[in-house]
């Protein structure tokens, strides 16, 4: 009997299947051999791949990270909420942060990446599919002393750098009456803080800005204690530039409207003066012209009204049940919109909380940095 061969398969082949395999069995293959972790691991493969599970219409790459009152996360799929599964089916996730606890929350997620911020500890980028995680520079040194202050953070890609930044926007009141705005933008490229300039507008309302097309969206009062919203403003993250933009024309309400996001648009659910029924409107920014959209009406319980309104995460991604469902994390609560009853089902969940959703993928934010410190290293020895 003849030795049996394996046969080398051309590397576009193996591109091509590897491209199709999931990131957590892709951490696995690099061991295979030298080639195969020099290809799993080059920048070309692990953006190809993210293109590819982020835009799955079935979403099966997709996760929704849960966080308890301890601040200890857990994780579960995206798809399986739909099938309304059991919540112990929740799997354990260690956490970056050497003494996670209450006053732990995420800023956003992006890429696979998520942005952790601590009151206790600096912010950490983590990608928990590949369990790398890297703890952001010293930003307490920028903070000013003897003064009263609130800070509002925001996470997002700047794609024409190809690269992710934190911002940190701080309110400050040096007398209790005066209020100065400074922005604060961190580069993973570069790995430093920067201050940027002064913020034009009024007092932002969302802890969390949503990210969206390359822009960072926060909602604006013109009241630092209250809910008055005015306008919204956004962050170009590649330009680092502002702009107004006016709300949808949703009618009175004595409740905020809440940011979030639709697949890839900013949406905002807004409430309608009986309490009882929201619209739900997309955000369509071409740069000079923008324009709302309602996509669809909420029908809801009068006792929910206040508890919806007040939510820090509003969030329906791409991926739909066949029964036309759509799923909203409004914490601590998930809940399912039907599209033919307009009607709102929550999944009970007393004791851990959707924090966010992320998709799978391979990019290791320690790498991303310390490349970044290997170009410059380089650019300043040529410089001489």
């Amino acid at each position: 009997m003849s030795d049996f061969i394996i046969p080398v398969l051309p590397r576009e082949i193996i591109v091509k299947i590897l491209l199709k395999v999931p990131s957590k069995f892709l951490l696995k293959f690099r061991c295979v051999s030298k080639s195969w972790l020099e290809l799993i691991s080059s920048p070309e493969f692990i953006n190809a791949h993210l293109k590819l599970t982020a835009n799955d219409k079935e979403c099966s790459h997709h996760r929704v990270i849960f966080q308890d009152s301890e601040g200890n996360f857990k994780l579960r799929s995206l798809p399986s909420l739909f099938y309304k599964e059991q919540i112990t089916e929740l799997l354990n996730m260690a956490s970056p942060l050497e003494n996670p606890t209450i006053y732990t929350w995420t800023v956003g997620s992006v890429n696979g990446l998520i942005c952790l911020y601590s009151k206790i500890e600096e912010p950490f980028l983590w990608n928990p599919t590949i369990r790398k995680s890297k703890k952001l520079p010293t930003f307490g040194d920028k903070l000013r002393r003897n003064c009263s202050y609130y800070c509002k953070y925001g996470f997002g890609y700047d794609e024409a750098r190809d690269d992710y930044k934190v911002v940190v926007v701080q309110c400050i009141s040096d007398d209790g009456g005066s209020y100065d705005t400074v922005v604060n933008i961190y580069s993973l490229k570069d790995d430093t803080w920067r201050t940027v300039d002064k913020f034009q507008g009024n007092f932002l309302v969302n802890s969390s800005g949503k990210f969206a097309n390359g822009k960072l969206y926060w909602a604006l009062s013109a009241n630092v204690d209250t809910f008055d919203m005015c306008n919204i403003i956004s962050l170009d993250l590649a330009y680092e530039t502002w702009r107004r933009l006016e709300l949808p024309s949703y009618g009175d309400s004595n409740y905020p409207l809440t940011l979030g996001v639709v697949g890839s648009d900013l949406s905002v659910l807004c409430p309608c003066r009986q309490v009882t029924n929201s619209d739900v409107w997309i955000l369509k920014d071409c740069g000079v012209k923008v324009s709302w959209t309602k996509i669809f009406t909420i029908e809801h319980h009068r006792d929910l009204g206040e508890f919806i309104f007040f939510s820090p995460i509003f969030s329906i991604p791409l991926c739909q049940s066949n029964k036309g469902e759509s799923l909203l994390l409004l914490p601590p609560v998930i809940m399912i919109y039907d599209g033919s009853t307009k009607q709102l089902e929550a999944i009970e969940n007393e004791e851990y909380f959707a924090a966010e959703i992320y998709v799978e993928s391979l990019i290791d934010p320690v790498l991303i940095a310390d490349r970044g410190h290997r170009n410059l290293e380089t650019s300043q020895s040529f410089s001489y």
